[in-house]
Protein backbone atom coordinates (compact mmCIF):
# COMPACT_ATOMS: atom_id res chain seq x y z
CA UNK A 1 0.00 0.00 0.00
CA UNK A 2 1.19 3.63 -1.06
CA UNK A 3 2.44 5.03 1.80
CA UNK A 4 3.06 8.91 2.65
CA UNK A 5 6.74 9.04 2.35
CA UNK A 6 6.57 7.14 -0.98
CA UNK A 7 3.95 9.67 -2.16
CA UNK A 8 6.01 12.90 -0.91
CA UNK A 9 9.08 11.17 -3.19
CA UNK A 10 7.17 10.78 -6.21
CA UNK A 11 5.23 13.95 -6.41
CA UNK A 12 7.42 16.59 -4.04
CA UNK A 13 5.49 19.79 -5.46
CA UNK A 14 1.86 18.11 -3.99
CA UNK A 15 1.55 19.83 -0.92
CA UNK A 16 -0.78 18.15 0.93
CA UNK A 17 -0.63 17.11 4.93
CA UNK A 18 -0.26 13.22 5.82
CA UNK A 19 -3.88 13.43 7.81
CA UNK A 20 -5.81 14.17 4.11
CA UNK A 21 -3.30 12.32 1.85
CA UNK A 22 -4.84 9.07 4.50
CA UNK A 23 -8.17 10.38 4.23
CA UNK A 24 -8.18 10.35 0.27
CA UNK A 25 -6.61 7.01 0.36
CA UNK A 26 -9.07 5.82 2.36
CA UNK A 27 -11.83 7.25 0.09
CA UNK A 28 -9.94 5.58 -3.35
CA UNK A 29 -9.47 2.53 -1.86
CA UNK A 30 -13.55 2.07 -0.73
CA UNK A 31 -14.71 3.03 -3.79
CA UNK A 32 -12.14 0.99 -5.66
CA UNK A 33 -13.32 -1.96 -3.74
CA UNK A 34 -17.16 -0.96 -4.45
CA UNK A 35 -16.53 -0.19 -8.34
CA UNK A 36 -14.68 -4.02 -8.47
CA UNK A 37 -16.60 -5.34 -6.01
CA UNK A 38 -13.53 -6.30 -3.31
CA UNK A 39 -12.60 -9.16 -5.84
CA UNK A 40 -8.94 -7.69 -5.55
CA UNK A 41 -7.03 -9.59 -3.09
CA UNK A 42 -3.94 -8.05 -1.06
CA UNK A 43 -1.39 -10.93 -1.89
CA UNK A 44 -1.81 -9.78 -5.72
CA UNK A 45 1.20 -7.30 -6.39
CA UNK A 46 0.31 -6.26 -9.46
CA UNK A 47 -3.16 -4.92 -8.60
CA UNK A 48 -1.33 -3.13 -5.49
CA UNK A 49 0.72 -1.54 -7.50
CA UNK A 50 -2.22 -0.54 -9.68
CA UNK A 51 -4.10 0.76 -7.08
CA UNK A 52 -0.87 2.95 -5.32
CA UNK A 53 -0.11 4.15 -9.25
CA UNK A 54 -4.01 5.31 -9.24
CA UNK A 55 -4.06 6.49 -5.82
CA UNK A 56 -0.78 9.00 -6.78
CA UNK A 57 -2.77 9.67 -10.06
CA UNK A 58 -5.99 10.68 -8.71
CA UNK A 59 -4.62 12.93 -5.36
CA UNK A 60 -2.07 14.36 -8.41
CA UNK A 61 -5.14 15.44 -10.26
CA UNK A 62 -7.43 16.86 -7.89
CA UNK A 63 -4.35 18.89 -6.36
CA UNK A 64 -3.21 20.61 -9.73
CA UNK A 65 -6.42 20.99 -11.19
CA UNK A 66 -7.98 22.13 -8.08
CA UNK A 67 -6.10 23.48 -4.69
CA UNK A 68 -8.42 25.10 -3.33
CA UNK A 69 -10.72 21.47 -3.35
CA UNK A 70 -7.68 20.15 -1.39
CA UNK A 71 -6.44 22.70 0.53
CA UNK A 72 -10.26 24.05 1.39
CA UNK A 73 -12.06 20.27 1.49
CA UNK A 74 -14.53 21.46 4.30
CA UNK A 75 -16.05 23.88 1.80
CA UNK A 76 -15.40 27.01 3.76
CA UNK A 77 -15.33 30.27 1.25
CA UNK A 78 -14.94 33.28 3.42
CA UNK A 79 -11.82 34.05 1.00
CA UNK A 80 -14.45 34.54 -1.27
CA UNK A 81 -15.96 36.80 0.79
CA UNK A 82 -15.29 40.64 -0.32
CA UNK A 83 -16.64 43.77 1.28
CA UNK A 84 -16.83 47.32 0.16
CA UNK A 85 -17.82 50.42 2.70
CA UNK A 86 -18.85 54.23 2.53
CA UNK A 87 -19.09 55.98 5.35
CA UNK A 88 -21.14 54.07 7.65
CA UNK A 89 -22.64 51.51 5.35
CA UNK A 90 -20.83 48.48 4.29
CA UNK A 91 -21.57 45.68 1.89
CA UNK A 92 -20.20 42.13 1.68
CA UNK A 93 -21.13 39.81 -1.12
CA UNK A 94 -19.41 36.27 -1.97
CA UNK A 95 -17.56 35.97 -5.67
CA UNK A 96 -19.60 34.09 -8.16
CA UNK A 97 -17.12 31.53 -8.63
CA UNK A 98 -16.39 30.25 -5.31
CA UNK A 99 -17.39 26.70 -5.35
CA UNK A 100 -20.21 25.28 -3.48
CA UNK A 101 -19.22 22.31 -0.95
CA UNK A 102 -21.76 19.77 -3.14
CA UNK A 103 -20.26 21.48 -6.25
CA UNK A 104 -16.79 20.31 -4.72
CA UNK A 105 -17.86 16.69 -3.41
CA UNK A 106 -19.66 16.02 -7.03
CA UNK A 107 -16.18 17.21 -8.65
CA UNK A 108 -13.82 14.41 -6.57
CA UNK A 109 -16.23 11.47 -7.14
CA UNK A 110 -16.28 11.77 -10.63
CA UNK A 111 -12.32 12.66 -10.73
CA UNK A 112 -12.02 9.61 -8.32
CA UNK A 113 -14.79 7.28 -10.30
CA UNK A 114 -13.37 8.35 -13.98
CA UNK A 115 -9.76 7.51 -13.04
CA UNK A 116 -10.58 3.99 -11.43
CA UNK A 117 -12.45 2.97 -14.37
CA UNK A 118 -9.66 3.88 -16.52
CA UNK A 119 -7.60 2.00 -14.69
CA UNK A 120 -9.65 -1.25 -13.92
CA UNK A 121 -12.16 -1.54 -17.02
CA UNK A 122 -10.15 -4.09 -18.88
CA UNK A 123 -8.94 -6.37 -16.02
CA UNK A 124 -12.30 -7.94 -15.61
CA UNK A 125 -12.85 -6.86 -11.90
CA UNK A 126 -15.03 -4.87 -13.11
CA UNK A 127 -17.63 -7.11 -14.29
CA UNK A 128 -21.44 -7.15 -12.65
CA UNK A 129 -21.90 -10.81 -13.91
CA UNK A 130 -21.97 -14.57 -12.46
CA UNK A 131 -18.02 -15.44 -12.31
CA UNK A 132 -17.88 -18.76 -12.57
CA UNK A 133 -14.31 -19.08 -11.24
Amino acid sequence: MLTYSEFKEKSPNVDITEGLFLSLQRRIRRRIDCLTFERISDGDKTLQKRIDDVTQDIINTLYFNSRELLNNIEGNSSQNIKSESVGQYKVEYAQANSISVNEKDRFTKNVIDEMIREAFIHTGLMYRGIDDN
